[in-house]
This record gives structure tokens, C-alpha cells and sequence, in this order.
């Protein structure tokens, strides 16, 4: 928003900025009205925040230019629900989603059938003659749709695929029963569909992604190369289970320790994207933190091998962690303490593990979110 307002100069021009309660925000301008919401659970204070955005949009006129700002949350913090959800028919989706196996694809699927504003809908309530979107995506692949739930973008998705994703999970039965009441209404065709692609009002829109996991990825490389780490990215859009990542990261430390030293020397795998996890406990942690764990017992005894994963927004989960390390002498250190990995997944308690270890990577909030990051890093 700061850089925007120092780009536009001198025109005339007034905004507004939806943060999470925590986020600092260290820009003053009277122009500039700045506004809280509740993430990753929609509260009261988001939903104010959506009317805000909702009425400012709808009485912009037609010689006006809308500028968008998008990164990734803002399915939380704009919960603009339709009649008859009601702000606690969403929260309590929103906790089903995020307990459960959802790819972020998914969620957004059911959040866009569920919004006044998401979904390209809030193109249809505005009336400025242009509306230019920057954003930063923390989707994996980029799709445009699925960032903030694509406030600007078309949606293809219906109705109907919002209510196969929940069957298909065995959540529809135990989701809101005004949400389930809503989503029958779409089936039926008894409410407006979602703008799909073709329609005319899009033709002034414009979507540019100005920052991705690609660039986390890339920035991850460059500082492990200049520490003499010859390091290779192998995807920044991988989508998995937080069990199959962790893995993936110990079969590959595995393989590069069995075939021996090499011509490169010490070398590094960088994966971007997002796991996600089946919360069945009642523990603190999150996708980042549980993708080590799993990792743990398979680079046992490893010397010079390191795996991390981390949320570049700083948070992971429901801690105040962004993520967590672990290498060969992880699970031998925890045992002697008395810390068995296995039962900590059950619980999906995994914040607790590294804390005890002292192993969580604790940033803060960074004010930014391009997704997550991991690493396996062989030394040698």
C-alpha cells in the first residue's frame, strides 16, 4: 500500500487496508483507513471489515480505477457471507476445512460458493471503468482463482463441486446446517452462480502476480550457494500429504548418503508448495512442523544432514513457530528426553517436540506469504 501511494503521486486516491489483529502496520496517511480481521478463523471484526470493502467498492463510479492488492488470507479476513449463512455457519466450516485432509483448492471451491465478494464477485458490485489486481500468491501453481479465493478472477467451479468436495472428504454431514441449506439452494439453481469465464464485465479486469514461491525458492538457493552449498530446486508448486513431503525429503537424504561423495560436494534439495495435514489430535503445530517430524526417524544417524521447513509468512499453524529442523542425531536427542516422535504425530502435537528440543525456527511474523519452504541439506 505504501509503495502504491508513493507510485500514484499526486492523483487522488484513498484506500483501504485489511490486516490480521497482530500484524503491525507502520504506515500513517489519512487517506489510508486500516482495518482487522481474524485469521485463520473469520471473526466479527473481518466481517465489518468486508461490509467496508463492499460499500466502497459499490459506490465507486464508472471514470474510477480500482487497485487490488491481494495476497494470500484475505479468504479469512473478508467474510462477506450470504443470506442465511450468518457469520457462525462460516467459522465453523472454516474449522471443518482446516482440520481436515482439504487441498487449498478444495476449501476455496466451497469458500467461493460462499461469499458476496469472492469468486470474482467483487468485480460484479463494482462499477470503476478498470480493476487492476497485483498479487502475491501463496497457491501452489499460481492459480489465480484459488489466491484469496479469486476476488477479481472468474470461477469456473460450481455450486456442484463445492458440494462433491465435501462428500468426498465426509464432511457434507457434519458442515453448518445453514451452509449445507445454501449450498442445496445453488444445486437447485435458487441462488446466482459464481461469475463464470466469458463474462462481459471481466474485460476490465487485469491480474498480474507480482511475487510467488518460485521467488522464496530462488532466494533459498542463492544464500545456500554463497555458504558453498550447491543447491537445486526441484518444484515451488509440489502439493502433498505433511507425511509424504517428510518423506520424500529423508529418501532423498538417504540416497544422496548411500551413493557417496560426489563432484559438487555438500548439496541442497528446495521444494516450495504446501502440505497438508488430517488434525485427529488435539496438539499445537502445523503442516511445516509435522513434515519434519516425519522426516525425523528416516535421516536417523545421518551425519551432516539437515531437514527444515518453514512458512514464509512466519506462522505455521495454530503456534507461533514458522516451521522446524531436524537432522541424524534429532530422534536420538528426543528418546534420551524421553520424546517419542510417533506418539507426538498421533497427537498432532508436533510444536511441542521441537520445542522441547529446542529445534522450532521461530521468526515472527514476516508481513508476507509466498507459501512454504523446505530444505534437505546434505553437508559433507
Amino acid at each position: 500500500m505504501k509503495a502504491a501511494f508513493e507510485i500514484l503521486g499526486s492523483h487522488e486516491t484513498r484506500g483501504i487496508i485489511v490486516a490480521p489483529h497482530d500484524e503491525r502496520i507502520p504506515i500513517r496517511d489519512r487517506r489510508i483507513q486500516v482495518l482487522r480481521a481474524g485469521h485463520p478463523i473469520p471473526d466479527s471484526d473481518g466481517l465489518r471489515a468486508a461490509r467496508t470493502v463492499l460499500k466502497t467498492v459499490r459506490g465507486m463510479k464508472a471514470d474510477e480505477l480500482l487497485l487490488c492488492l491481494i495476497s494470500g488470507g484475505a479468504s479469512a479476513m473478508l467474510p462477506s457471507t450470504p443470506p442465511g449463512v450468518g457469520l457462525e455457519g462460516e467459522k465453523r466450516l472454516t474449522q471443518c476445512l482446516l482440520s481436515s485432509n482439504f487441498t487449498i483448492h478444495e476449501i476455496n471451491t466451497v469458500r467461493r460458493h460462499l461469499s458476496t465478494l469472492k469468486g470474482g464477485r467483487l468485480v460484479e458490485q463494482c462499477r470503476a471503468s478498470s480493476i487492476l489486481s497485483l498479487i502475491v500468491s501463496d497457491v501452489p501453481g499460481n492459480c489465480l482463482r484459488d489466491i484469496a479465493s479469486g476476488l477479481t478472477v472468474e470461477d469456473p467451479t460450481t455450486y456442484r463441486d463445492a458440494v462433491e468436495v465435501l462428500k468426498r472428504h465426509d464432511v457434507w454431514d457434519k458442515i453448518p446446517r445453514q451452509v449445507k441449506d445454501y449450498l442445496t439452494l445453488g444445486l437447485r439453481g435458487q441462488v446466482p452462480e459464481t461469475p463464470k469465464p466469458g463474462t462481459s464485465s471481466f474485460r476490465r479486469v487485469r491480474n498480474f502476480i507480482i511475487a510467488d514461491s518460485r521467488i522464496a525458492c530462488t532466494a533459498a538457493q542463492r544464500a545456500l550457494r554463497s555458504n558453498g552449498v550447491e543447491a537445486t530446486i526441484i518444484s515451488s508448486s509440489a502439493e502433498m500429504e505433511a507425511r509424504e513431503m517428510g518423506r520424500v525429503l529423508a529418501s532423498l537424504a538417504t540416497g544422496y548418503k548411500e551413493h557417496g561423495k560426489s563432484a559438487v560436494g555438500s548439496r541442497a534439495i528446495i521444494v516450495g508448495g504446501e502440505t497438508t495435514v488430517k488434525v485427529e489430535g488435539k496438539g499445537k503445530g502445523g503442516r511445516n512442523q509435522e513434515t519434519v517430524l516425519w522426516a525425523t526417524e528416516g535421516i536417523t544417524g545421518l551425519n551432516g544432514t539437515v531437514v527444515a521447513a518453514l512458512g514464509t509468512d512466519g506462522v505455521d499453524g495454530n503456534s507461533n513457530a514458522a516451521g522446524a529442523l531436524a537432522d541424524g542425531r534429532t530422534t536420538i536427542r528426543a528418546r534420551r528426553k524421553q520424546l517419542e516422535p510417533k506418539n507426538y504425530l498421533a497427537r498432532n502435537d508436533s510444536y511441542q517436540f521441537f520445542k522441547s528440543l529446542n529445534d522450532g525456527l521461530v521468526t515472527g511474523r514476516t508481513g508476507t506469504n509466498v507459501g512454504d519452504v523446505y530444505l534437505m541439506i546434505s553437508l559433507e
